[in-house]
């Protein structure tokens, strides 16, 4: 079990670690662009990539509160900004089950999860098998590389506005 704010910042610091490539991956030569952590598929997906570190990276024993300084803390990592206003846009998003938040959600958990090879029966999902294709062989590296294209690149440079 995990107790007290600098377990909870190592915590997030390993968290941040696993999701920042996803920042990378949409990111161009001027950073991400305005109103990116504000966008609720982008908040959505993020939620769901943290939730999903968490619980491969023993999280899930955590209190309530614990699992909020978590994800305010790794919010604030991943921006570079104060993670609480994030956490609570996440939060608005979450309580009135705006469907762009949910869908993204699920989108960044199933690719954590899986990432950490933590999907039973993975190859029955339609997204895993159409990344195997387009991936042109089976290694988890390329696979994750085809799923975050599919489940986030596009869907956020489309969103977003954002170059390729």
């Amino acid at each position: 079990m995990i107790f007290g704010s600098n377990q909870n910042k190592e915590l997030a610091g390993r968290i941040a670690k696993a999701v920042t490539p996803m920042i990378g991956y949409v990111s161009n030569a001027h950073g991400l662009p305005a109103g990116f952590w504000k966008e609720p598929y982008v908040l959505g997906y993020m939620m769901g990539q943290i939730n999903g570190w968490m619980s491969v990276f023993d999280g899930d024993a955590l209190s309530i509160a614990d699992k909020g300084r978590v994800v305010v803390e790794t919010f604030g990592t991943l921006s570079g900004e104060k993670g609480k206003p994030i956490s609570e846009n996440a939060m608005v998003c979450a309580q009135q089950e705006h469907p762009d938040f949910l869908r993204g959600n699920q989108n960044g958990m199933f690719l954590a999860m899986y990432a950490a090879d933590k999907v039973p029966d993975a190859d029955s999902f339609e997204v895993v098998v159409m990344a195997k294709q387009a991936a042109g062989d089976e290694s988890l590296d390329a696979v994750i590389e085809q799923l975050a294209k599919a489940l986030w690149v596009e869907e956020v440079r489309t969103r977003m506005a954002i170059g390729a």
